[in-house]
Order: C-alpha cells, then structure tokens, then sequence
C-alpha cells in the first residue's frame, strides 16, 4: 500500500537521490519520503526545481514493477493522472495533464514529476518524484513555465498531510490497476483528463524541434503526433510545448 512507511525529511538534497540510496536497504514497496525543503531539488531533463520550505509536497515513492520495461512509460503519467485526481478531490480547481509529466492550471504549472529507475541484482526498482506547489502563493525567479500552487488557485491554504494521503489513495488506486492491466486502461484515463489532443504541439527531442497535432498516446505510453504531410512520429521523450492560438 502507497503511504503505509512514510519517512519525513526536514531538509534533504532531494527526496528522489534519498530514495535512490534508500532502495538498497530494500524498504517495502510504497515507501514515501517527504522533506519540508531541498537543497538540490531536481525536475526533468536535471533542471532545478524550487520551492519554499514546508508549503509544498516534495515527495518520492519507491515501486518495484514487475511488468515488462517497455511498458514503465506508463509510469510518469499514472502518477500526473493519480496528483490531477487528488486535486480534484481536495479543491475545486479542474487541472489539466501535460504530456510527458507536467500538471498544469490553465498555462501554469502546478506540479511536475520526475521518474527514475534502475536495478539492484535480479530486483528493479522505480522512484517516482512529485513537486506538488500546495500553499506558496510568491515564485521568485525566472521559470520556463509560470508557476502556480492550489492556494493561489483556490484563495485559501490546504493541509498538505491531506493532499498527500489524497495522492497516495489514486496513485494506489492506478498502480494497481496498471500491475494487473498494463498501460492501456491507464493511457485511456490519461487522455480523457487531458486537453492537449487535437492541438498544434512542437516537441524538442535532444535539439530537434518537430511540429504537428497532438493526436494519441502509443501503447508504451509514447505522444503521437501527426505532421502536416499526414505521417505520424512517436515521441517517448523530450519537451512538449502547446502552440498559443493566435
């Protein structure tokens, strides 16, 4: 069960580094750690990511997946699906899913989630990070996306021992789901709670910029996007940026 060994961090360079080490004492499955501040908080692609302490949820959950490697992709978005449903559950606000990792309110973005696995002897194992803005209302800085939190969205503060048992609940839910059926009931929930299919995209892969029509998730958990000669290319990786309607 997601949540049921909790370790609670004051400070930490990052809960998923923590997590990573934590693996080889072989804790349970589900095992969540928490810290109330990073000093080397990390996002995708090693980028950092900031946050004021004790207002936000800094999370990491270790997992040990026993289905096929090709099917993990379906991972990262379990997990932004799982945080776009506890939100629902706790506030009034209507989050929107951003292809690969990205929880966003209208163009901000409120949580993002950072995957990352490996193997120790015969056992695999997967640490899954979520930044979660839950009560900073100020971002100081420069960001790629502007930031937003629920309090800000909300008008109010939130309990974040709340929003994280909120998450842990879906993202138990969803795991086990996806332990039993693979990706394809997860991707199908995926896709109804994003508004991004049927939009201009550009997706950068490694410097390479690619425009079209957000249309599909593959099996793998893969953005298909359709060009404009008609032709369909699957990304596993990279950044995706919705294109602003003029």
């Amino acid at each position: 069960m997601i949540g049921n060994r909790h370790i609670r961090l004051d400070v930490v360079d990052s809960t998923n580094r923590y997590a990573r080490d934590l693996v080889r004492e072989g804790p349970p499955e589900g095992t969540v750690i928490t810290a109330q501040s990073q000093t080397a908080g990390r996002g995708r692609l090693d980028r950092q990511w900031l946050s004021a302490g004790a207002q936000n949820i800094l999370a990491s959950i270790i997992l040990y997946p026993t289905r096929p490697m090709e099917e993990w992709g379906g991972l990262p978005l379990l997990t932004g699906l799982a945080v776009c449903r506890a939100v629902r559950r706790v506030s009034p606000i209507e989050p929107d899913l951003k292809w690969p990792n990205d929880i966003l309110v209208g163009n901000r973005k409120l949580c993002g989630i950072l995957v990352e696995s490996g193997r120790i002897g015969e056992k695999s194992w997967v640490v899954v990070g979520i930044g979660l803005n839950v009560n900073q209302v100020r971002f100081d800085g420069s960001y790629r996306t502007e930031p937003t939190s629920l309090a800000r969205e909300a008008g109010r503060p939130f309990a974040t021992d709340d929003v994280l048992s909120a998450v842990c609940r879906e993202m138990n839910e969803l795991y086990s789901l996806w332990k039993g059926k693979g990706n394809a009931p997860v991707m199908t929930a995926w896709k109804s709670a994003s508004s991004m299919f049927g939009k201009n995209v550009i997706a950068d892969e490694n410097g390479r910029r690619t425009e079209g029509i957000a249309v599909d998730l593959g099996e793998d958990g893969s953005l298909c996007i359709k060009l404009s000669d008609g032709s369909i290319r699957y990304f596993l990786a990279g950044d995706v940026s919705i294109r602003k309607e003029s």
